[in-house]
């Protein structure tokens, strides 16, 4: 059993880095090489393809997270028992998975909104060539969606510290 855990841990670690590793890399390699004058004419295409397969892997490692934190959970013996104890939620380790399951609901909100509204809303209004400030607003709603849910990933990763190590 205690192999179990581990390789369920191994594989909650493994989607969380590459779904916080994917995050960074487009924001911080692919979307600004994109905005070079000389990949302008690929750069639509070329981030819409890089969308649409890091969605479609993003939201399976999503899966794969929440899967194996509920194993891990289990694991380590949170049952619904306590989990209905409000005394289990006053404790520091209620405290972090509460602070924890609050910024991974919120990504995955942000996240969905990006993927399955925003994004193909600008993707079609690039397409169709409509008004640029029509694109310019969905593009720029994409773009502070994909950055919060960055920001709710992060916060995820380190409430998810605290649940491990304790509160600083």
């Amino acid at each position: 059993m205690r192999a179990l855990y581990f390789i369920s841990v191994g594989l909650h670690l493994a989607a969380a880095i590459f779904w916080i590793g994917g995050l960074l890399f487009l924001a911080l390699a692919v979307v600004p090489v994109l905005r070079r004058p000389a990949f302008r004419p690929i750069s639509p295409a070329f981030l819409e393809a890089v969308g649409l397969r890091f969605r479609t892997l993003g939201w399976i490692a999503m899966g794969v997270m929440i899967l194996t934190g509920l194993i891990n959970l289990i694991a380590r013996g949170v049952t619904l028992a306590l989990l209905l104890d409000p005394a289990f939620w006053s404790g520091p380790f209620g405290r972090a998975l509460a602070g924890k399951l609050v910024a991974v609901g919120l990504a995955i909100m942000l996240n969905a909104l990006h993927d399955f509204w925003v994004g193909p809303r600008a993707t079609q209004a690039l397409q169709q060539g409509r008004g640029g400030d029509e694109v310019q607003r969905w593009r720029a709603w994409a773009s502070w969606l994909a950055r919060l849910t960055l920001l709710a990933s992060l916060a995820a990763m380190v409430f998810a510290m605290f649940m491990v190590r304790g509160w600083p």
